[in-house]
């Protein structure tokens, strides 16, 4: 019997996490985006071709990330939280680092306050054209569709 391919079983991924995801908003367990932009301090940073977004989270706090275009570098500074991946859940414990693959999406639980920094390639400096260019509403964004064997 043979398994799954790879992208086929990362689409299946991408569809339970978005299906998981609604469900815990739409449940109040956890905060719409504009209400996590609200409730979490970020700040950015600018480097020649690098964006960095840095954000303080509370202990006990759900977290539903956004759907990635591209892979990019990732660093937990402070702080323990679980992460829901392709592979199950994670525990990370700062100081830690990783890579967050293109085409995946987050669910995140901070056992901890944490602080999160994330590092992105881009000439871009404005924060809206920055967000289009790195990350998408959901997983039926044309460009993702390669990453998720679809195409």
């Amino acid at each position: 019997m043979n398994a799954p391919a790879p992208s086929s079983e990362k689409a299946r991924f991408a569809e339970a996490t978005a299906s998981f995801a609604s469900r815990l908003q739409s449940q109040g367990f956890a905060m719409s985006d504009v209400e996590q932009r609200d409730y979490n301090p970020v700040t950015h940073g600018f480097a020649d071709g690098i964006y960095m977004r840095t954000v303080k989270l509370p202990a006990d706090q759900i977290l539903i990330g956004k759907v990635h275009k591209k892979s990019h570098p990732f660093f937990l500074l402070k702080g323990t939280m679980q992460v829901l991946t392709e592979h199950g859940v994670e525990e990370l414990t700062a100081p830690y680092s990783g890579v967050t693959p293109a085409g995946t999406q987050r669910i995140v639980y901070t056992n901890t306050e944490c602080e999160f920094t994330t590092v992105h390639a881009t000439a871009e400096t404005d924060l809206a054209k920055i967000e289009d260019e790195l990350t998408a509403e959901d997983f039926s964004s044309p460009e993702l569709a390669k990453l998720l064997g679809e195409s």
